[in-house]
């Protein structure tokens, strides 16, 4: 259930949405996330708007090397939990919404178009199977850039050389 109210939207805009938290508890930055995540939007067509524990930031036309490149657009706030403070963010993706709608009108001409059916079938399943695996890799990408960012794995100790 969204923070600011219900939603008739909120049941189906998870198909465009990327939504989650990651426990800042054991962070380096705890104190300040945003500035550990500054570089990641330090891109080209990016604007941000920053208030006191919220960032909000809008892509244009981002480039294919941004890492947030298909997302137009997020909120990442820090809340404070029993654990310490978490970072939840809700990122928009127009191209998701796109890949899920795809395969509407495939299934619509095999639904009409009886030589077209083994075609439309087919490229609809084409279609949602491009959604599913881009609707996962997208979330996996995102917290893992986030992790990457605000909890980076201890550099081994390098081992000290024995004396002979």
């Amino acid at each position: 259930m969204s923070r600011r109210g219900w939603s008739p939207l909120r049941g189906i805009d998870g198909i465009w949405h990327v939504r989650g938290s990651l426990p800042l508890a054991d962070s380096p930055f705890a104190h300040d996330p945003f500035a550990a995540l500054a570089p990641v939007f330090e891109q080209r067509g990016t604007t941000l708007e920053r208030a006191p524990g919220q960032l909000v930031f809008h892509k244009d036309n981002p480039d294919a090397q941004d890492k947030l490149a298909a997302f137009e657009h997020g909120t990442l706030s820090i809340e404070p939990s029993d654990d310490g403070p978490v970072l939840r963010y809700d990122l928009t993706s127009h191209p998701l919404l796109w890949c899920f709608l795809a395969p509407i009108p495939f299934a619509a001409l095999a639904f009409a178009v009886q030589a077209m059916r083994i075609q439309g079938y087919s490229f609809a399943g084409i279609f949602a199977a491009l959604y599913l695996a881009g609707r996962w890799i997208e979330q996996r990408q995102v917290r893992r850039l986030l992790r990457a960012r605000l909890l980076p794995a201890e550099e081994p100790v390098p081992d000290e050389p024995v004396p002979a």
